[in-house]
């Protein structure tokens, strides 16, 4: 046992001897043994070590320090250890270290995203509880194999909180998605997919609405598929009527009510028929709307 421990000593001082013939500074030592360490925690939490790897080698390419990487694992880090979802904070801080945002702009928007996920666990959590909501889990799951329907609500609930819808929103949200003439209508991936969107659409300005347009589309029939597409209609529909969001989901809403089916309404918007008639169909007292509005809350950054 002596022998080991004498061993570990001769170890360091051989290290702190060659940082110091290398003009190493014994704090860039520290700094990496605390980032193995992370490193360590992050295989014992769960997260994948090619993520960290990648974002090493992001940091490596960026010329930032152990320490400014650590800044950004940590919150992820420390998610993973409470069994709340890491992977989408730490794509973000890829994202961020891709397009060469500053280090000093992605750590305060990495900490909102782990605040903003630890505060949609909290609306997620007791909703997946629920017996109505936990049967059609056990019926059916369309999600990709590994994923879980609750990791990917709390991601999807969280990307919106960080954008400013407020967790009370989301909850009632999935209070009106919870209803059993909801519920039998969809599956797991459909309601994943539509929460996946709520930041596209106006749900800070315009809940109750915004509300009522999720829940008639998942009863209407849209699929994942389509719900993945919707944001670019939506967005290709305001630029052909130049009417606000708002108005535009309404006149979905309508579309819904009337029984259009939901690959129709998606055409009817990428042409810009908001009413769904012809080319060109705005519903009535839309018409004055032209210009007044904007899409949406995704105003992210990092």
């Amino acid at each position: 046992m002596m022998k080991v421990f004498n061993l570990h000593i001769k170890v360091i001082a051989l290290l702190v001897f060659a940082c110091a013939c290398l003009g190493i500074p014994d704090n860039a030592l520290g700094q990496t043994e605390a980032l193995d360490k992370l490193v360590e925690r992050a295989d014992n939490a769960g997260i994948e070590r090619s993520v960290i790897e990648d974002l090493k080698a992001r940091k490596e390419a960026r010329g930032l320090s152990n320490q400014q990487l650590e800044n950004m694992i940590e919150p992820a880090v420390q998610l993973a250890e409470d069994n709340l979802p890491a992977n989408h904070v730490l794509q973000k801080a890829l994202e961020g270290l891709s397009k060469g945002v500053p280090d000093a702009r992605i750590v305060p928007y990495i900490n909102r995203m782990s605040s903003a996920t630890r505060q949609a666990a909290e609306v997620v959590d007791p909703w997946m509880e629920k017996p109505e909501v936990r049967q059609i889990m056990d019926r059916q799951n369309e999600l990709s194999p590994g994923e879980s329907m609750r990791n990917r609500l709390v991601e999807s609930s969280s990307r919106a909180i960080t954008q400013n819808v407020s967790p009370e929103n989301i909850s009632q949200l999935l209070a009106d998605v919870g209803e059993k003439s909801v519920l039998s209508k969809t599956t797991g991936a459909d309601i994943v997919s539509a929460m996946d969107i709520v930041s596209d659409l106006p749900m800070q300005d315009h809940p109750e609405l915004t509300r009522s347009f999720i829940t008639r589309a998942l009863k209407g029939g849209f699929r994942a598929g389509e719900f993945q597409k919707l944001p670019m209609a939506l967005n290709m529909a305001q630029k052909r009527s130049q009417i606000p969001a708002s108005n535009i989901i309404q006149g979905v809403g309508n579309q819904l009510q009337k029984g259009v089916p939901a690959q129709d309404i998606l055409q009817n918007l990428f042409d810009g028929n908001i009413g769904g008639g012809p080319p060109g169909d705005i519903p009535k007292g839309m018409e004055n709307n032209r210009g007044k509005g904007n899409r949406g809350n995704n105003s992210g950054n990092g």
